[in-house]
């Protein structure tokens, strides 16, 4: 363990970012810079569906997380709180929903020293 402790997350990510993924769900990309931070941020254990679950109040069982290697990035999908365009959208597109991802902790390990 680094004796700095944790990074939050959006200290680790190159960005973080967020779309609708059709009417009925929300997907959050998470990109690394290299394989090596993106293990570690794999490794960590930090981005997964209970930390999600209590970030967007959605049941765990509805959330997918996928992991893409040659990208460098995870993926996580949730269903929307609201229809997109109904009466009750704040944010059409999706855009602006991954703000609570920012700060979830990831302990660091000899790697990241």
């Amino acid at each position: 363990m680094d004796e700095r402790g944790p990074l939050r997350l959006d200290e680790l990510a190159s960005f973080i970012k967020s779309t609708n993924a059709g009417a009925t769900k929300l997907t959050f990309d998470i990109g690394f810079a290299d394989e090596e931070t993106f293990r570690v941020a794999l490794d960590s254990g930090a981005i997964n569906k209970a930390v999600v679950s209590a970030l967007y109040g959605v049941p765990q069982d509805a959330i997918e997380i996928y992991e893409y290697a040659p990208a460098q990035i995870i993926k996580v999908t949730i269903p929307r709180s609201v229809m997109s365009g109904g009466l009750a959208e704040r944010d059409f597109d999706g855009v602006q929903q991954f703000a609570p991802l920012l700060d979830i902790p990831v302990p660091l390990d000899e790697r990241t020293g």
